[in-house]
């Protein structure tokens, strides 16, 4: 991630590593990736995921696809889920599973293109197929460990032993009720972009100010859009003047409308379905929303401001 580049080159000029291939399995929500930044110093070809929605991809791999290193094959399992675009990649015993399988848990489906169904469909078809000892490499642990391996994630991990059904495994993950990534807004379009040529106050505008934001909201150019995007309901007891209301979970639908906007204002209640149908814009190349991730509907109100119902 961009954090660590200047440790990771460290390490490379150290080893004298001839790099020639930077592997990604999904768009992570929480950092941004130096991809972008490793290619320009190095050369490395930059390998993903073809439905990974990744803009500048060097070898976009199928599902099945192989890239050889040396006496090595690598080859690309599609293993959405955790993100609608993520990879899973084997290689001589060994598998890389990104957030899709990690030890003991998986990753959240909540956001992203998130689907829980999928995910499970995923883990259970196409890597417990896999023979028990193939070693697991996660992207990350949080307890420190390094690696697992497919027998032990079938027989320990508790989101997926004892068999549990399809059904089940939708259910908990339905039902985690995670905090959203506190970089989300910002780290998953930097991602589309590999982490080159991003602006971040494009896409989140941190502790707006209520004033100033009632100031904006009243003076918009014609091509621009304030959208809540919380339930019917909730816009009908009370929104903000000349605001759209395009739910939560639908903005999918509007989204060759949205392109003909130069800048939308997106709010909920909260921020946090506001961050969400952000980040799922962003994936559907709309780089034109401002997240308003920290007022909401009920700050506007409590400051005074008009209210439409």
């Amino acid at each position: 991630m961009l954090e660590t580049f200047d440790r990771d080159m460290q390490i490379i000029n150290e080893l004298g590593i001839e790099l020639l291939y930077a592997i990604e399995t999904h768009a992570h929500a929480d950092h941004i990736t130096s991809a972008g930044k490793m290619r320009e110093m190095t050369g490395v070809k930059l390998v993903y995921g073809e439905s990974s929605g990744i803009e500048a991809i060097d070898i976009p791999l199928k599902d099945g696809e192989s890239i050889t290193l040396g006496h090595y094959s690598v080859t690309a399992i599609s293993t959405p889920g955790h993100t609608s675009g993520c990879t899973s990649y084997f290689c001589d015993g060994m598998l890389f599973t990104g957030d899709t399988l990690l030890i003991r848990g998986c990753g959240r489906t909540d956001f992203q293109f998130g689907d829980p169904g999928m995910l499970y469909d995923s883990i259970t078809q196409k890597l417990f197929v896999l023979s028990d000892d193939t070693i697991v490499y996660p992207a990350h642990d949080y307890n420190g460990r390094t690696a697992s391996t497919i027998g032990e994630e079938k027989a320990w991990n508790p989101r997926l032993r004892d068999n549990r059904t399809r059904d089940s495994f939708i259910e908990l993950m339905n039902n985690l009720n995670l905090d959203m990534p506190k970089r989300m807004n910002e780290a998953v379009p930097a991602n589309l972009k590999v982490g080159i040529d991003f602006d971040a106050n494009r896409y989140l505008l941190r502790d707006f100010d209520m004033n100033d934001l009632h100031e904006i909201w009243q003076k918009l150019p014609e091509n621009t859009l304030v959208m809540d995007n919380r339930t019917a309901e909730e816009y009908a007891r009370g929104h903000v003047p000349g605001s759209r209301n395009i739910p939560m979970g639908t903005e999918n639908a509007f989204v060759d409308e949205l392109r003909q906007y130069e800048q939308i204002y997106l709010y909920c209640r909260s921020g946090r379905r506001a961050q969400t149908s952000t980040t799922n814009l962003n994936f559907q190349g709309l780089n034109q929303i401002t997240c308003i991730s920290h007022s909401g509907m009920p700050d506007w109100e409590k400051s005074g401001y008009p209210v439409e119902t």
